[in-house]
């Protein structure tokens, strides 16, 4: 299967009668906008070729610092979607006709809060099918108002369709294309399943949860927000690392090789950056430094690829539930002068820690000629990084 995924958000959100003139898939909530809650769910999954989001082109002040992440590039597109959603969502479906997507999930930018697990459970539930969507059962007594007269239904036959929903690619395309020949109440259809029972198409379902909420209003919004601020805690890790110069050609400095008339000296690789981050990694989930973990009178170590011992920290951070938000570096050395390698440090831990460069800090000072560092005999690196831990 080659799947992609549609996320709708060309909505203006005026149900949200939000003070901010910030259309709601946009307004940040615990460090991040809506919509990238659902475009990092989708990103977890490797099976995700490619998501198209289908915007308002008034939005695009909104979107452009988004699609800048690193994370995004290459299997996130931004397309201008239309008026109404299903005018949107076949616009993506367009987009990605020629693409050779075999299935597709279609989602709204306003559901930001559904389980990591549920598009797995969406494909599972799939087989056999044409489709599968997530569903609630109704849990109040449901009636219908109709000439100012009550009637009670019975809820047992009654359920609730949530998103993202998920289709085999050719199948709810061409459910999309011969929409108006299915209905005369084209205006009257709200969601992909009803295009696909329309067509005829077999279309599973999947109990979710209540959690799978859409944004409408904005005790919407607020329950989101608190929900958001109390699925995790903040905790903070400081690394602080020392190696002295020696004779040489080249130092490495956060897995950054940069030419020099010395080299850094030590039992591993000696990379001064690498230690003073993973000591701040294991700090943070209150575990013992980085000589507890590997012990420098080991050989095994003996000019070993600080790399591994990262590997480790990550690894162990895991575990632990946790995520890094952002790390901020200062190298303290008279020598070598390291702005001119900053871009290309800043890549490459963005790589090994998986966060985005506007997650990094990195700055460079000196000890006016003061200390060791101020005599130019080694350089020391402290570093400080915050991390999210899931309750």
């Amino acid at each position: 299967m080659k799947i992609s995924a549609i996320i709708c958000a060309a909505g203006d959100g005026n149900r949200l009668n939000s003070s901010k003139p910030t259309p709601k898939q946009y307004l940040v909530v615990n460090g991040k906008t809506i919509i990238e809650y659902s475009i990092d769910k989708f990103l977890e999954l490797e099976i995700i070729e490619n998501i198209v989001i289908a915007i308002n082109s008034s939005h695009t002040e909104y979107i452009h610092n988004i699609i800048k992440k690193d994370a995004y590039k290459d299997k996130v597109f931004i397309i201008n979607g239309s008026n109404t959603r299903l005018k949107s969502v076949m616009k993506g479906l367009e987009y990605l006709s020629a693409s050779g997507t075999t299935h597709v999930f279609i989602h709204d930018a306003a559901r930001p809060n559904f389980s990591s697990s549920l598009p797995n459970n969406l494909i599972i539930a799939a087989k056999g099918h044409d489709g599968s969507i997530p569903i609630i059962e109704a849990s109040n007594t449901i009636k219908q108002l109709k000439n100012e007269k009550l009637k009670t239904l019975d809820r047992s036959t009654i359920i609730e369709s949530q998103t993202p929903q998920f289709f085999e690619f050719k199948a709810i395309y061409n459910s999309y294309r011969n929409l108006a020949k299915l209905t005369t109440g084209v205006n009257h259809v709200t969601d992909d399943a009803q295009v696909a029972e329309l067509a005829g198409l077999k279309v599973n379902t999947f109990k979710d949860n209540k959690k799978n909420y859409k944004i409408t209003i904005y005790d919407d919004l607020d329950r989101f927000k608190m929900e958001s601020e109390n699925m995790s805690s903040s905790r903070v890790g400081i690394g602080f690392d020392v190696h002295k110069f020696g004779e040489g050609h080249n130092i490495r400095i956060f897995g950054v090789n940069i030419p020099f008339n010395k080299t850094l000296v030590g039992h591993s690789d000696a990379d001064v950056g690498l230690h003073a981050i993973t000591d701040a990694i294991y700090g943070s989930i209150g575990s013992d430094d980085i000589g507890s973990h590997f012990n420098p009178a080991d050989e095994r170590w003996q000019g070993a690829d600080s790399k591994i011992f990262l590997d480790h920290s990550l690894l162990k951070l895991e575990e632990f539930g946790g995520k890094i938000l952002n790390i901020d570096l200062v190298v303290i050395a008279e020598e070598p002068n390291i702005n001119a390698y900053k871009n290309a440090i800043k890549k490459e831990l963005s790589g090994l820690l998986k966060i985005d460069v506007s997650n990094i800090g990195l700055k460079a000072t000196t000890t006016e000629k003061l200390g060791f560092t101020g005599r130019k005999e080694g350089i020391a690196v402290q570093t400080i990084v915050n991390i999210s831990v899931m309750k």
